[in-house]
């Protein structure tokens, strides 16, 4: 939250919409990679929560609806990532840096691309009164291409630094406990 928030502001104003380029999956993803998908899971409901409260806005006049953004845009959106963890265990096997760069990048962008559903749902739910009048493909594309724009530059972003620590500081994925278990083995 506190890393989304540092940097979330520097592009603020390119998604008047909502949305941020920054590093709020990061410790998700961590977290999946090296404690496992449940201990991802908490980690993104505990991130998702923090976001809650730091910008609930209501968007439709009935609470049903509203309680359907929320779920979509701040409840589930960071849980999502936790996908990744599904990967640890092939990175965790891996016998090669390219098979753990594989992994980190498979798990990175499915956790990432499930979060941008969440977002594209709610964009199409939610916000298609900002879609411009004659947009071509109408508030679908609009949703894809609007959360498209930041979160596959998160996704990006996310992906290249946890492939930078798994080079550089792999115990931050990887316990030293864990990696002298699997060389004992």
């Amino acid at each position: 939250f506190a890393l989304d928030f540092l940097q979330g502001g520097l592009f603020r104003w390119a998604f008047p919409n909502g949305g941020s380029i920054g590093f709020a999956m990061l410790p998700i993803l961590l977290i999946s990679y090296r404690r496992g998908f449940v201990p991802g899971l908490l980690c993104g409901l505990i991130v998702s929560f923090l976001q809650m409260m730091g910008g609930i806005y209501a968007v439709a006049n009935s609470w049903y609806m509203v309680m359907l953004q929320i779920l979509l845009d701040y409840v589930l959106a960071y849980p999502m990532v936790s996908f990744a963890g599904l990967f640890a265990k092939k990175y965790r096997e891996a016998n090669s840096t390219k098979g753990k760069v594989t992994s980190l990048i498979f798990g990175c962008v499915i956790g990432g691309l499930l979060k941008l559903l969440c977002h594209y749902l709610a964009g199409i739910i939610f916000w298609s009164s900002s879609c411009p009048e004659n947009f071509l493909g109408g508030p679908a594309v609009f949703s894809l291409v609007y959360n498209g724009e930041y979160m596959l530059v998160n996704i990006t972003i996310n992906t290249l630094v946890m492939i930078l620590i798994s080079l550089k500081q792999p115990t931050l994925i990887i316990p030293k406990d864990k990696q002298e278990i699997k060389e004992a083995n």
